[in-house]
């Protein structure tokens, strides 16, 4: 028989979490491991409406916290969230369906920090190179002279692109 109860709080027992819930009174505080997905683990915020089912062998498991739903879900999609204390969203990872993982609601593009610092360096020479072909043909030059100003030294263009580091399926803040 499946019952709901309110969480009060938690510790871990040989290994496993051990939720301390209310159920029906004040007086009825009863203790269940907490049964998740595999590779997840969380400590709920206080208050919140826990689901307690039983085992074939009369023993009480918490099956899962009880929230609102996330409305924006479509089918397959999965939604990863921490709160504070009084059960406010503090960080959220939502997998979209279609690979896209959005971080805390982002719409801005993740990086590939590595290609795009190789791209940035690459651009920052060919501008360096420029500025001293530039000041050397300044530095050299006298206004008001006889002779024809030196002829500058051509640079070459940088051809750096940062587009392959943009990471598409992943969105940010």
């Amino acid at each position: 028989m499946n019952t709901i109860g309110t969480y009060i709080s938690s510790v871990v027992e040989r290994g496993f979490r051990k939720l301390k819930f209310r159920r029906f009174g004040r007086d009825d505080i009863m203790t269940a491991y907490l049964g998740t997905a595999f590779g997840e683990d969380h400590i709920p915020a206080g208050g919140k409406v826990v689901q307690i089912g039983t085992t074939n062998s009369n023993e009480n498991i918490i099956i899962c916290t009880v929230r609102k739903a996330d409305e924006t879900l479509q089918i397959g999609e999965k939604v990863i969230y921490s709160t504070d204390k009084d059960g406010v969203v503090q960080a959220k990872i939502h997998l979209k369906n279609d690979g896209t993982v959005v971080v805390n609601d982002g719409e801005d593009f993740a990086v590939r920090y590595t290609k795009l610092e190789c791209e940035f360096n690459e651009l920052k020479g060919k501008f360096n190179d420029l500025v001293t072909i530039w000041n050397t043909f300044a530095n050299a030059y006298i206004p008001g002279s006889n002779g024809a100003p030196p002829t500058a030294s051509t640079a070459t263009q940088s051809q750096a692109d940062i587009t392959l580091s943009k990471v598409e399926k992943i969105k940010v803040p």
